[in-house]
């Protein structure tokens, strides 16, 4: 999450795409992204996620929500009365702090700590230091689960457990939405479709309305009966092929759980890493596997870590290769085969 400044006159998603492609190790496609721009348009709050930390049951209903974004924006409808100051929200997992200045309509910092009361404190502390605000300015905590619901005109009521703290007009969120432009653009026009659609049916009933009233007779109703049937008929091949899609649809749903997980591997190698010796590059070697070229100061170092690797529950296997020295600095690869009960345990988490 950051908040990033904009440039008037020039489109806010270009601007948006652009800073993200800057801020995060990774390309706007493998991110889930958005913004809630600021009233006068000088500014945006932008959030963005890897995709791979969501699992597939995770994201399946997204496709028939109205709207999907991170979980803090209901809080930017809650404000300080006295202008400074700080807003918390402490949830089940995790405790969101914004900090506002008097006049501005966007937060200057927004923190996320997982945690409960029991960090409250210390984290308050923490957003007051990084935000610069004195010790005198307001803190107000709210508590309750935090959504959003339609408000008319692509707007949206921010609610903090039963309670509306607000509205969030639609042109300052409606970027909000995380899922991809393309699907997003595609439920517009299904939208649109279906608008036409509803009124095209609207139409027929009222012709039938009234070709009921003035008794065209039986012969009118048996023809619209019979041209009823014929359209049925002509959909079921449009039905098979969505059937098809269904099963594909799954079948890519399974494949996907059976992801790469680098950054777990890393985070079960890394503890034992002395401080010497340090990562060049990293490369997956199938589900399980991972290749190492790392460098260390001290040559010691390189079969004290790679013994260190070797006891860990973790991994199946350790091989390490030595590919010379020069200046004081020995290059080496380790190549570890992971177990699969191992990742299972380290993987999906928040």
């Amino acid at each position: 999450m950051r908040r990033i400044a904009l440039v008037e006159g020039e489109p806010t998603a270009g601007q948006v795409s652009l800073a993200i492609e800057g801020l995060a190790p990774f390309p706007p496609e493998q991110l889930y992204y958005g913004h809630v721009a600021s009233a006068d348009g000088r500014a945006a709050l932008v959030f963005a996620a890897f995709r791979r930390r969501f699992e597939a049951l995770e994201t399946e209903a997204w496709a028939d929500a109205e709207f999907v974004t991170a979980e803090l924006v209901p809080l930017l409808a809650v404000r300080p009365a006295s202008g400074d100051g700080m807003v918390i929200h402490v949830g089940g997992k995790r405790i969101t702090g914004l900090a506002w200045r008097a006049g501005d309509d966007l937060p200057q910092l927004v923190l996320v700590r997982s945690g409960g009361e029991e960090e409250a404190a210390a984290f308050i502390e923490e957003v007051r230091s990084r935000a610069g605000l004195s010790r005198q300015v307001e803190v107000l905590r709210v508590a309750g689960e935090l959504t959003l619901r339609p408000a008319g005109e692509g707007g949206h009521e921010a609610l903090v457990g039963d309670e509306v703290c607000g509205v969030l007009p639609g042109q300052r969120i409606g970027g909000g939405d995380v899922r991809d432009p393309d699907f997003l653009a595609e439920r517009r026009r299904a939208r649109l479709r279906d608008e036409w659609l509803w009124r095209g049916l609207l139409g027929a009933a009222a012709l039938l309305a009234l070709a009921a009233v003035i008794d065209l007779g039986s012969g009118a109703w048996s023809w619209n009966s019979g041209r009823l049937e014929a359209k049925a008929a002509s959909q079921k091949e449009a039905v098979a092929q969505t059937e098809t899609a269904q099963v594909l649809a799954n079948r890519i749903a399974e494949l996907n759980e059976k992801r790469l997980m680098p950054f777990e591997m890393l985070t079960l190698v890394n503890p034992s890493r002395p401080d010497t010796v340090i990562f060049q590059r990293v490369v997956t070697r199938g589900l399980l596997g991972l290749e190492i070229e790392a460098q260390a100061t001290n040559a010691e170092d390189v079969g004290t870590y790679s013994n260190a690797l070797k006891a860990l529950p973790a991994l199946s296997q350790v091989r390490t290769r030595v590919d010379g020295a020069r200046d004081g600095v020995t290059r080496f690869v380790l190549s570890l085969d992971f177990k699969a009960e191992a990742l299972r345990g380290n993987g999906g988490g928040e």
